[in-house]
């Protein structure tokens, strides 16, 4: 049965939101996880322009690269894979190049936020859906693999999707997801600075015990852990502690998703190049820790 998650605790009082933990599954949520809206009214104005980017030009470009290294690592996960669905599938790059590049010969994504969804299927000529996953008929054991990668924590009923994950696959097909780890070692040393957090869109945190627990309740074989990213580990760290230490929102986060010049910015910038090192060889060291930044599971349909 799929916990209702009515019988919670709260666990933290920042000013965006409290969060609860479920005292029946553990999971932790906000607010916003409680009550009722329209998903897509808040991602309305996620990706901003009429390529859908959410940064400048130039760190646009580096996401494009990481989007081509992450179809490498779903081919290397499962080499004979032909067909992907990737929930929350962004601007489509990775399932762009999986199809030009890895031969897939389905690949199918699903997109609420209007701008990305046109420009993955009047770009890039993808096959996304506009809807939920729980709103779509795409038809059971359709696909060999179905990845995740910093979506769970955005929906409103993650184990509902997690359920319907499970229909979805072919047998022995494969899950991957990532999410942002409740249990990083930044998470605990700098509280509400953590970026890891973001508060306006995040409705639900996960640690590798509780994700690991949900997925085998669902009938997964857990084939992997590990809370490393090359793409997100360093970059949440150093912005963590520079918050913390400057007592301020994420200025540096803030900068290169809408340039424009702030003296504000100059400190944060000073300690962001400063400590970005030292994060990352921390991150490195903590690879098998569990106690990184983020959380990826890679399962198997059982």
């Amino acid at each position: 049965m799929v916990c209702p998650h009515l019988n919670y605790t709260k666990i933290y009082n920042f000013d965006k939101s409290p969060l609860y933990r479920c005292n029946e599954c553990n999971l932790i949520f906000t607010n916003r996880f409680l009550e009722n809206f329209d998903p897509k009214d808040l991602y309305e104005k996620y990706y901003k322009n009429e390529i859908s980017s959410r940064f400048g030009f130039g760190i646009e470009y580096v996401i494009k690269i990481f989007r081509f290294f992450r179809a490498f690592k779903i081919y290397s996960i499962y080499p004979s894979a032909k067909s992907i669905l990737d929930i929350g599938s962004g601007r489509g790059f990775m399932l762009y190049f999986l199809k030009k590049y890895y031969k897939f010969k389905r690949t199918v994504g699903t997109q609420i936020s209007l701008k990305a969804f046109e420009f993955s299927r009047e770009k890039l000529k993808l096959e996304v859906y506009d809807k939920d996953l729980l709103e779509l008929s795409l038809g059971d054991s359709s696909f060999d693999i179905i990845t995740m990668l910093h979506v769970l924590e955005h929906v409103q009923q993650p184990e509902r999707y997690i359920e319907r994950i499970f229909k979805l696959l072919n047998n022995s097909g494969k899950l991957l997801i990532e999410v942002p780890n409740f249990n990083s070692w930044t998470r605990n040393l700098t509280k509400q600075y953590w970026l890891g957090l973001d508060l306006d869109y995040h409705l639900t945190f996960f640690t590798p015990e509780t994700l690991s627990s949900l997925l085998r309740k669902h009938h997964f074989k857990i084939k992997k852990i590990h809370t490393f990213s090359l793409e997100y580990s360093t970059f949440i760290s150093t912005q963590s502690f520079v918050s913390l230490l400057t007592k301020s929102d994420h200025l540096f986060f803030q900068y290169i998703q809408m340039p424009g010049f702030n003296l504000k910015l100059m400190p944060n910038a000073f300690l962001f190049l400063l400590l970005a090192p030292f994060c990352f060889f921390i991150n490195v060291l903590l690879y098998f820790s569990h106690k990184g930044e983020v959380l990826l599971i890679a399962a198997e349909k059982s």
